[in-house]
């Protein structure tokens, strides 16, 4: 039986036509932090956030109880872009590059022909990509270095292998950078200064 579109999360939540439990917690929760059911957020919700709190985190059983919510959970306002950037990724498998990549930086690095990192040229050296996780690692000497697993806008990842790591180093996950590297057989992508070869796009 085909259902018409839902217009409020009224519908959604307390539709006599769905098994609960086809619709449980879990399937909320993932329906709201992907954006499938942005179109439900009306003018009485702060932002996204709000919207989940008083929905799903604390899922009503019954209308009022959602109206109750979402006086409630009013301040929660919308998620950062650090956790739409998660919960896309995380729930979609796809990562947003749309929420971490301005129209500027982008215009900015073609007009400069600099490559992703899936596209490195021995030549240049120098190309984009977004650190997604740093691993912290010490080499037999007990000199630290840092693994970064990075990806771009043709979705593949790869690591890089950061060397002569400095206590005030610092790399942003999730943010787009511009780099030297090198690349050989045995360690792959590396960098050998955070400092001198790491530029911070945006």
């Amino acid at each position: 039986m085909q259902h018409r579109p839902f217009n409020t999360i009224e519908e959604l939540l307390f539709n006599e036509d769905i098994i609960y439990s086809k619709l449980n917690k879990k399937a909320l929760d993932v329906l709201v932090r992907s954006g499938a059911v942005d179109g439900l957020i009306d003018d009485r919700f702060s932002g996204v956030k709000h919207f989940w709190s008083a929905a799903v985190v604390d899922r009503p059983k019954k209308e009022k109880q959602l109206h109750d919510n979402i006086e409630l959970y009013r301040p929660e306002g919308d998620f950062t872009v650090e956790e739409k950037i998660a919960n896309k990724a995380n729930l979609t498998g796809v990562f947003p590059i749309d929420l971490v990549l301005t129209e500027r930086v982008k215009s900015k690095l073609e007009e400069y022909f600099v490559p992703p990192i899936a596209e490195y040229d021995p030549e240049l050296q120098v190309v984009w990509f977004i650190p997604r996780e740093i691993i912290r690692r010490k080499t037999k000497n007990g000199k630290e270095y840092w693994i970064v697993n990075v990806i771009d806008s043709t979705s593949n990842q790869t690591t890089i292998r950061c060397w002569g790591v400095r206590e005030k180093d610092i790399i942003h996950v999730n943010r787009p950078y511009m780099c030297k590297i090198d690349y050989n057989e045995q360690w792959g992508f590396s960098s050998r200064s955070v400092r001198h070869n790491w530029r911070l796009l945006g």
